[in-house]
């Protein structure tokens, strides 16, 4: 009896042991993700001195005014003829802001950068608790193809933009799903509607829990949908810039996705067709593809977590499909899903492999064979995002806005010729206003008549732009960048119009009296 005792004692030992390593094994694993992430994101974001994309400018410069202006919800006077004028704009990526604001505020370009390089970091470390939590082996293996699934995904969570962040906050979502801490999902719904205008991603992505739960266990559990719903109202609400949140989100969003159907918008906008995909997501894929076909290769059929992120990897794929802005979703949640299907037990591998030697020396040799092929996408995917990673240089525009900041008062609206111009001249000069900025549907949501006049112009079309700038636009100086040389040409033309700056990259024009031609 006393030996028994002994052994049951022993062995209750044992187990708190392997728990107890396990967790070690969890959270420091974790920890030296975050590490290799953040990494990572810093050595490809010393790619260039500044950032990798336009807007990450606006987004910085936005952090660090919160900070210089000493308020939640900071002034924005810079865009008054579109839908974001002072009296309309809505910071509807808070939270993230928030975040960045130190790092921007102190730190300018590099610090926002490691701002986002931390954000990197906690993907990484947020993927590897969700493999070890899911028992997905070998976890090292699926953490490093991280690096190689999609290019276009690597290199906008380096982008000091929000949606990084998101992809952070979703993953964080899932974990909680997994491990059945239902509640947690309030606060992680509240975060994530300050956070990220695509709030409703994250209610989705409950919702198709919920369902996946029910397929496979007829269960019902409503609770993860309920309590996300309760944190976004409440993140609505309770919101520096309720009740205009509200309004911003009714009146202008939907707008907007109509009319860029007739307006030329930024690329991502635009769909991925199933051939770009291929060429730069190809890693994503084929783990989306392994995840469909894994269980022909086993006996038993998709439980509740391999349905949830086959659901998640379906729909973020769809999205990808309809605008490649959400490609930083779909290639992590389909390599999740596919290492689910295939790293949790329940294939035969050694069945699959004809002869006894082969499956010896096949099966010794896994972890090579496995990890040449996610070695070399990884080191593709690097390289080529560390090449794009070069972008415009980190002074583009910074001397126009310079000589505008000295040589305007303050609030002169500045008429510019290209809308993509705004996030530069923002961030090196925020004394003057512009006409527009961050979208161009933005203005001609606002004023579609004002929008078609600045299309006309900017292309050269008007003969005298100085008349309709001046006396339509109220603006009495005109910026422009190096390749607009239709304008360039009528603005040579314009009595009234006088380059007073050049640099490399930019032209500054200011309106005298207007004149009549002679």
């Amino acid at each position: 009896m006393a030996q028994a005792v002994v052994t049951m004692n022993e062995q209750t030992q044992g187990d708190a042991q392997i728990r107890a390593f396990s967790r070690w094994t969890n959270w420091g694993g974790a920890a030296l993700a975050f590490l290799v992430g953040a990494l990572a994101a810093a050595l490809l974001l010393a790619a260039t001195p500044g950032f990798v994309s336009n807007d990450d400018y606006y987004h910085a410069r936005l952090s660090a005014e919160i900070i210089e202006q000493g308020s939640l919800r900071v002034a924005f006077p810079v865009l008054p003829m579109t839908i974001l004028s002072a009296d309309k704009f809505v910071d509807h990526h808070l939270l993230y802001h928030l975040y960045v604001a130190p790092f921007a505020y102190w730190g300018g370009i590099d610090g926002a950068k490691f701002a986002q390089a931390l954000v990197v970091g906690g993907i990484f470390a947020a993927f590897w608790l969700l493999l070890r939590t899911l028992q997905i082996r070998p976890a090292w293996l699926w953490l490093v193809a991280l690096l190689g699934i999609s290019t276009p995904f690597l290199y906008r969570i380096l982008m000091v933009r929000t949606q990084g962040a998101a992809v952070l906050a979703l993953l964080i979502a899932l974990y909680l799903l997994f491990k059945g801490r239902y509640r947690w999902m309030m606060a992680v719904a509240f975060a994530f509607t300050w956070l990220y205008n695509g709030f409703i991603l994250l209610p989705v992505f409950c919702g198709l829990y919920v369902a996946a739960t029910w397929l496979t266990e007829r269960r019902f559990v409503p609770q993860p949908l309920l309590f996300a719903l309760i944190g976004t109202a409440a993140g609505l609400i309770v919101n520096p810039y309720f009740p205009q949140n509200i309004a911003f989100i009714l009146e202008h969003l939907g707008e907007k996705v109509d009319v860029a159907a007739s307006v030329r918008v930024g690329s991502e906008w635009y769909p991925y067709t199933t051939e770009a995909l291929l060429n730069n997501s190809l890693g994503a894929l084929l783990a989306l593809v392994g995840g469909i076909v894994a269980p022909s290769l086993r006996k038993t059929g998709r439980d509740r977590v391999e349905t949830m992120l086959l659901f998640a990897a379906l729909i973020t794929l769809y999205m990808t499909f309809e605008s490649r802005r959400f490609i930083e979703y779909a290639p992590i949640f389909a390599l999740l899903f596919g290492a689910a299907a295939l790293g949790r037990g329940g294939i035969d591998w050694r069945g699959l492999l004809p002869g006894a030697l082969q499956r010896r020396l096949i099966l010794r040799f896994a972890p090579v064979i496995l990890a040449l092929p996610v070695l070399a996408l990884v080191w593709a995917t690097t390289r080529e995002v560390y090449s794009e990673a070069q972008g415009a240089p980190s002074d583009y525009m910074a001397g126009a806005a310079a000589w505008l900041r000295e040589n305007t008062e303050p609030g002169a609206m500045v008429f510019q010729t290209d809308w993509d111009d705004f996030p530069y001249l923002y961030f090196y000069n925020t004394r003057n206003t512009y006409l527009v900025g961050l979208d161009p549907t933005y203005l001609q949501v606002a004023d579609p008549n004002l929008w078609n006049l600045w299309v006309s112009i900017t292309q050269g079309i008007v003969e005298r732009p100085s008349v309709l700038i001046r006396e339509t636009f109220d603006a009495s100086y005109v910026v422009s960048d190096t390749r607009h040389d239709a304008f360039a040409n009528r603005a040579e033309g314009d009595p009234s119009m006088e380059l007073v700056y050049r640099d490399a990259n930019s032209l500054v024009w200011q309106i005298r009296a207007l004149q009549t031609e002679r």
